[in-house]
């Protein structure tokens, strides 16, 4: 009996461990951390000065006097300490910055909860601006908090992985970390979506409109929500009843069939169909994309490996040949490699394996990419294609493809380090401990 019991309570430890606290990567929380960033910083941007004095300041729509008590941390706004214009506006603008620090992942650790007190301090000054998808957007933002995130598709983990090059060579290689308690905040944002559909669901189930089917329409032709032509609904009813029902099905069902290893993609494909149509037809842009977001937490890591795969073998392979005795050159391209997470580019140091393709003394003037059609690209065009093709360069695409700014600042820029790269790696290049080494 007691080898009995100890057997059950071990089974029951192993099945806790694997629901809650697998050894995984983070990258399902990240794409929710890049999400809710964005989201952010692209709601509050939009606020135009006059806008945030009526709003929120002190003579405009609501004076703190007419505010419930925030002495608690849920119920706390910053907005209290501002009685000057400026100081509101000041507290906007570090916020949107802020924001758009949490979207790349810079200094992740402590900027997600000063973006935290920021939003819940815009939510608890003027409750009365805010709808569902924002009580939403908070809970979201707690798990995030206190997860571990900023290791992958963040600045952070570019700064990491371009250290760890300049340390160990342009070689090396440094893994995704893994984190047993990322696992269980993944885990708690798929429960915050399981339990927010659930109970939208149940709620519509006490709505008449909903059994009768009307509800769509009624939400596409009020005048807070019309949007869409609804003309060739009006026509093809049916289509309406089928959008409510189907509505619900996807709202109850989805709490209890996402777990499935079968149902997943088809409820998660489901529920993301459903807000891309609210998006469309009432116009909730900010809401569905929140709540999409939110979804991707039930991402499955190898979805994403598989998505990878796709690209990488799409765009074919790079290989980018660069002067391996230039301190700035192997600086420049460690900070490059540092972006490319799929590991689309291969590298090769001519001074110690010549390309047979190009030519030594034209990689003495300029760096070379070479593609798998053996195409050799020189330089500014070599980057230029790179950006393109390498997810983590998207940024740089404004900068490399205007026509121009590339034309008049990209190239002229480009050729002058080249020319110059000897001199501007002895004067703000320091050798590396494995450069002294050597």
């Amino acid at each position: 009996m007691p080898i009995l019991i100890q057997n059950f309570f071990r089974k029951l430890k192993e099945v806790w461990f694997y629901l809650w606290f697998q050894d995984k990567n983070t990258i399902p929380l990240e794409v929710t951390r890049l999400g809710v960033g964005f989201l952010l910083f692209f709601n509050y941007v939009m606020f135009s000065p006059s806008d945030l004095l009526v709003l929120y300041g002190e003579s405009g729509l609501l004076s703190h006097d007419v505010v419930p008590e925030m002495n608690e941390l849920l119920t706390f706004s910053v907005f209290v300490f501002f009685d000057q214009p400026w100081q509101l506006l000041l507290f906007h603008y570090t916020f949107v910055i802020l924001c758009f620090f949490l979207f790349i992942g810079w200094k992740t650790s402590w900027i997600k909860w000063l973006v935290l007190i920021g939003h819940l301090s815009y939510f608890n000054r003027n409750e009365y601006l805010f709808y569902g998808v924002d009580t939403v957007l908070i809970a979201l933002l707690i798990i995030l908090c206190v997860a571990p995130i900023g290791s992958a598709l963040s600045m952070d983990r570019v700064n990491k992985v371009r250290k760890h090059k300049n340390k160990f060579g342009l070689e090396a290689s440094l893994p995704l970390p893994t984190s047993q308690y990322g696992f269980a905040c993944q885990r708690l944002l798929q429960m915050q979506m399981a339990i927010i559909y659930f109970s939208s669901g149940i709620e519509k189930l006490y709505t008449d409109a909903w059994w009768s089917g009307d509800a769509p329409w009624i939400a596409m032709v009020n005048n807070e929500t019309a949007f869409f032509p609804v003309g060739i609904f009006a026509e093809f009813y049916w289509i309406i009843n089928l959008m409510a029902y189907a509505t619900l099905l996807i709202e109850i069902g989805y709490a209890f069939l996402i777990w499935g290893h079968k149902t997943r993609p088809f409820f998660l494909a489901a529920a993301v169909f459903l807000h891309i149509n609210i998006a469309i037809m009432l116009g909730m842009y900010y809401f569905a994309a929140v709540m999409i977001f939110g979804h991707l937490a039930f991402m499955r890591r190898h979805w994403y490996v598989n998505i990878g795969s796709w690209w990488r073998n799409k765009i074919g392979s790079m290989e980018m040949i660069y002067d391996g005795q230039c301190g700035f050159c192997k600086r420049a391209m460690a900070s490059f490699l540092a972006f490319d997470g799929l590991k689309q580019i291969s590298i090769r140091d001519y001074r110690t394996n010549p390309s047979p393709i190009v030519p030594s003394e034209k990689v003495d003037k300029a760096l070379y990419l070479v593609t798998e059609n053996k195409l050799a690209l020189p330089g500014f065009d070599a980057y230029r294609f790179a950006v393109l093709r390498v997810p983590g360069l998207w940024w740089q695409i404004p900068f490399f493809y205007i026509p121009f700014f590339s034309k008049l600042f990209g190239r002229p820029i480009y050729h002058w380090i080249a020319t110059n790269r000897a001199k501007i790696s002895q004067c703000v290049v320091k050798p590396s401990s494995s450069e002294k080494e050597s």
